[in-house]
């Protein structure tokens, strides 16, 4: 009988490979990453030929969807207590511009009204737009 040892090959595992996957799905999910949409919620925005982007640093964003909801910055706020918010809001960010984000549904009277709104609190507004 033979007793003696065979001698075996040690197993390897090959990580090359496995370090270039990991690689491309970094890249990938850093660059999807960047295309993401600050503005949380999805409105159809009216449509204007002179539509300009802007930068949203001190400034509010107020945003009124299809339910008739209000948004300050993403934050919801009751039509009631959006005139004390959004001094309060203005205030404590150093802002003077309010950016509007308003539904296409949505009435001239709606708008009329955040005017008063924005006009009473001394501030200034812009409504957001899609380009044609």
């Amino acid at each position: 009988m033979n007793f003696r040892k065979r001698i075996r090959e040690q197993s390897e595992v090959e990580t090359g490979a496995l370090a270039d996957i990991l690689f491309f799905l970094m890249m990938f999910f850093l660059m999807i990453s960047t295309l993401a949409s600050p503005d949380a919620i999805r409105l159809l925005l009216p449509e204007s030929s002179t539509a300009q982007q802007t930068v949203a640093k001190g400034n509010l964003r107020l945003t009124v969807d299809e339910g008739n909801h209000y948004y300050v910055d993403d934050e919801p706020v009751p039509f009631e207590n959006l005139e004390s918010y959004l001094g309060e809001q203005a205030k404590a960010k150093n802002a003077e511009t309010v950016i509007l984000r308003i539904a296409k549904d949505r009435t001239v009277q709606d708008l009329a009204k955040i005017y008063d709104i924005v006009a009473r609190q001394n501030l200034s507004l812009v409504m957001a737009a899609d380009k044609q």
